[in-house]
């Protein structure tokens, strides 16, 4: 049986919700596929899942979860129910499935049937909450910024770099990660990430505090693991923004494969 919620005000981007919701599931070792409809002023995205084991053994091989985000940015509808897998009965694009690799450790994890809508409705809510009034008819080009107490662990620098800000940048083909503190830039490549995990460390103070840690790839094939400290209150947003850029760098790699 499926449940629908109504969304109105909110004036956040449909597909950026749905990168999140697809990549938060993927997160959690779920089969995913994933389509869009962007035709006209309202847009359909449907996200079908499944996973071996418990869950795919009581509903079947062929039975997934759907979710179904459809409307516009300032009033929509979210659906989740079952369904049967490859049937991509909410649009006529084509159902693209996503490999099985998360970048992020999420902290809510889907641990049992029971508790899978629950977690699912509480991590939609949150998201909801986090992009609320990011939305531009201009969408090919944005910044979110988050300020940063401190990054370390970053070879190019010799010591921790206090009091900076995170940048996330969208740029169709070009999302990057920027942190920036007096001067002092490093850059990221959204397609050079390949984790990022939200970790808890040790402060010099000898607190435990709870950090995110990005390794990625530089042009010289070096691995680097820097880490940054965010306040508790915007760290799991924080998380989802690189998430979401990643995961659109990543899917627009993979259409650009299928189109070719």
């Amino acid at each position: 049986m499926s449940k629908t919620k109504k969304f109105v005000g909110k004036n956040i981007d449909l597909e950026r919700l749905a990168t999140r919701v697809e990549n938060y599931l993927t997160e959690n070792k779920f089969e995913v596929g994933f389509s869009r409809n962007v035709s006209g002023e309202s847009h359909t995205y449907l996200i079908q899942a499944r996973k071996s084991g418990i869950l795919r053994t009581a509903s079947g091989a062929r039975r997934s979860t759907d979710i179904t985000l459809s409307g516009t940015s300032v009033s929509f509808d979210v659906i989740i129910g079952t369904g049967e897998w490859g049937k991509n009965l909410a649009t006529s694009a084509p159902l693209f499935v996503i490999p099985i690799v998360g970048i992020a450790a999420t902290i809510t994890k889907l641990y049992t049937a029971k508790k899978f809508e629950d977690n699912l409705w509480s991590y939609l809510h949150d998201q909801v909450e986090y992009l609320q009034d990011t939305y531009t008819k201009d969408q090919s080009s944005h910044t979110r910024e988050y300020p940063c107490d401190y990054i370390e662990g970053h070879a190019g620098w010799k010591k921790s770099i206090s009091n900076g800000k995170m940048k996330l940048e969208h740029q169709k083909g070009k999302n990057c990660l920027v942190f920036d503190m007096d001067g002092q830039n490093l850059k990221i490549p959204a397609h050079q990430v390949e984790q990022a995990d939200i970790i808890s460390k040790k402060t010099k103070f000898e607190n435990a505090d709870r950090m995110i840690q990005i390794t990625f790839r530089d042009e010289d094939n070096r691995i680097h693991k820097p880490v940054f400290n965010f306040s508790d209150e915007i760290i799991r947003g924080v998380l989802a923004g690189i998430d979401e850029l990643v995961s659109e760098s990543k899917l627009e790699k993979m259409t650009l494969k299928t189109s070719s």
